[in-house]
């Protein structure tokens, strides 16, 4: 069956590539305009061969670098063919150098310090942007010369975040930094939905009940004790997991809630305090502390991964570009989003800390060429949304419904949380935030999230008052 499985998928790659536009690979999936009209309309200049170096450090280490030969890929045929349409416009060459991620703040700080050009732009993680900003080692973009924000081919996702009170901006978020790589949902295994008798999330979602209340039944009966021991083990069937606790996160997100948020002073605030925090964080761990409701796996998030690909989980929460790990499950399975929270209108996909954000480092040497590039750049990558659409759900979904959820339900209604950028900046950051969240529901049912939260509320904010809010 997995042998099966890969052939069709490599018959999908194959198809996908033969599909390639004939628009010079922009990405327009149809004759519409392409977004290279843009950069044609863009005033000529000549940089004289300058280079423009892109330091990337979001998902990609020095071992696990992208495939960018031609023929590789329609996604990577799109974005060479863009980098060489603007190549050719300013007379300048586009190159790139991969790092890892986790390191790569240690390793770059230093240089910038020093005045070293490192490089004209960074695409770096949410938790690597925040302790540069936070530390004066970034440009403020808003000065760049050529560059227009108020583009549609720039996202707004961070600007509540990035953008100061003032004007200042120090990250900006566009399609060839993509952010939607990293939107939560749910997974669910077709076969045990159907052997547990359980309602089908997709008629669920068609009804309009796909909701928190309709999900924690689910989850009552999303479990199978295997072996009658009535101790849930590794040989039963669990009802929900995911790549560790970042799901939980997302469903406390999908109630329209934060962590930190942004006052109307433009000064970051911690708000776990606010008045819905807790009936969330207590209807959240009856949903999911019940025995057997909640995989784990001892916290290691390849053994979470591994039970829902073994069929032995009914319901994953992960990204929804995780289905690669899934391509060769021998069990079909669907998509859905986080279930509407009952406080919520809407169905909101929460990004995670590792979401790229494109940030432009204080020791650049030509903010006119830095600035022209990186215009051109969101332009002409923003068509490219549609060639990863593509890529993603021919290659990870099993059906059409799960193409229609990431595209309708999933990928519109991003959100994200301050916390996400500066949590990584001081470990009470996380204590008093994430890990409030999904510790007592997840990992120690004996702690209390509002003892939790109400023992770190003035330490927290005190060292925002002292770290962050003075850099904004």
């Amino acid at each position: 069956m997995k042998k099966f499985i890969s052939l069709v998928m490599c018959v999908l790659l194959v198809a996908s590539l033969a599909a390639c536009g004939k628009d010079g690979g922009s990405g327009s999936k149809s004759g519409k305009t392409s977004a290279f009209d843009y950069l044609e309309k863009m005033p000529d200049k000549d940089l004289g061969g300058y280079e423009f170096r892109i330091a990337e450090a979001c998902y990609y280490t020095n071992d696990d670098r992208p495939n960018m030969e031609a023929g590789a890929s329609e996604l990577s045929d799109a974005i060479l063919a863009r980098n060489k349409a603007i190549e050719e416009k300013f007379n300048c060459k586009i190159t790139y150098e991969y790092y890892d991620p986790t390191s790569f703040y240690d390793e770059m700080y230093p240089l910038i310090m020093s005045g070293e050009k490192v490089a004209d732009l960074m695409d770096v993680t949410l938790f690597t942007y925040g302790k540069l900003s936070v530390g004066g080692y970034l440009y403020d973009m808003s000065t760049l010369p050529n560059t227009n924000f108020k583009g549609d081919h720039w996202f707004k996702l961070y600007d509540d975040v990035t953008v100061m009170k003032s004007g200042k901006r120090y990250g900006a978020s566009a399609a060839f930094a993509n952010p939607y790589t990293h939107g939560f949902g749910v997974y669910f295994n077709k076969r045990l939905i159907e052997e547990l008798g359980l309602d089908n999330p997709y008629d669920l979602m068609k009804a309009g009940k796909w909701n928190w209340d309709t999900f924690e039944t689910l989850l009552k009966k999303g479990m199978k004790d295997v072996d009658g021991d009535a101790v849930f083990g590794n040989n039963d069937i669990y009802s929900v997991t995911g790549g560790l606790d970042g799901g939980i996160t997302a469903f406390y997100l999908a109630n329209g809630l934060n962590m930190f948020k942004i006052d109307k002073d433009g000064k970051v605030k911690y708000a776990m305090t606010d008045e819905n925090v807790i009936p969330t964080l207590t209807k959240l761990k009856g949903m999911f502390s019940a025995p057997g409701a909640y995989f784990y796996g001892g916290g290691d998030s390849s053994l979470c991964t591994d039970a829902f690909v073994n069929g032995q989980v009914t319901f994953y929460l992960n990204l929804t570009t995780r289905g690669a790990v899934l391509r060769e499950m021998n069990d079909d399975y669907g998509l859905v989003p986080i279930p509407m929270g009952p406080d919520a209108n809407k169905y909101y996909s929460a990004i995670d800390h590792n979401t790229p954000i494109a940030c432009v480092p204080s020791s650049i040497d030509n903010p006119e060429a830095t600035g022209l590039i990186l215009e051109a750049l969101a332009a002409t990558s923003a068509s490219e949304i549609d060639v990863w659409e593509d890529e993603i759900i021919s290659l990870y979904y099993r059906d059409e419904e799960s193409a229609e959820v990431l595209k309708k339900d999933i990928l519109p209604n991003l959100v994200s949380d301050p916390v996400f950028m500066y949590s990584r900046i001081d470990r009470q950051f996380e204590q008093y935030t994430i890990t409030a969240i999904y510790k007592p529901i997840a990992r120690d049912p004996n702690t209390d999230a509002a003892t939790i939260i109400s023992s770190g509320k003035e330490v927290v904010q005190t060292l925002i008052d002292e770290v962050i809010n003075p850099t904004r």
